[in-house]
């Protein structure tokens, strides 16, 4: 039998990067991503010298960022807020879905988060909206929160993503 032995470095986010969360209410979305930002420093390289939280609906989580000193918007962040962050940056969409324009979402997760150096993580409930569509093809991660309604649906990217070889 193989084993891969990963070092911490390896486990590591690489900068810049696109990322989805995915999962019901209260499967502990939030609470991953905030400790992702709190562990940034050990958690992704290089180390986000900005991180802006932007989000749909005000919760808890907002005011806790604001005082550690990370940048928040409420709503979808125009570009010229992300140019503006220090490079390399942490952009974070929660609860964004039915706010967002598809084109705007895409480029972000495709030619925006490249160019402009930041990696991307969009937080939702249901990672198979059409919207998402070319975000998820272009994430070099995807968190599943537990869905039992998805099942088949999670089954089915499991086997486009790992197709069986013969």
């Amino acid at each position: 039998m193989n084993y891969h032995l990963f070092s911490n470095k390896d486990l590591k986010l690489k900068l810049p990067f696109g990322c989805i969360i995915s999962g019901p209410s209260s499967t502990g979305k939030s609470t991953l991503v905030r400790k992702l930002i709190f562990n940034s420093d050990q958690l992704i390289e290089p180390i986000p010298k900005s991180i802006l939280y932007c989000y749909g609906e005000y919760n808890t989580l907002v005011p806790e960022l604001q005082r550690a000193g990370v940048s928040v918007y409420s709503g979808v962040p125009p570009e010229d807020l992300i140019k503006k962050q220090e490079q390399p940056t942490l952009v974070i969409l929660d609860d964004l879905m039915y706010s967002i324009d598809e084109k705007y979402l895409s480029e972000l997760f495709t030619k925006k988060s490249h160019h402009l150096n930041f990696g991307i993580i969009f937080i939702t409930q249901n990672l198979f909206e059409k919207k998402l569509k070319v975000a998820r093809q272009n994430s070099m991660y995807i968190v599943l929160t537990r869905a039992p309604n998805s099942a088949l649906a999670i089954r089915n990217l499991g086997v486009q993503l790992f197709p069986q070889e013969d």
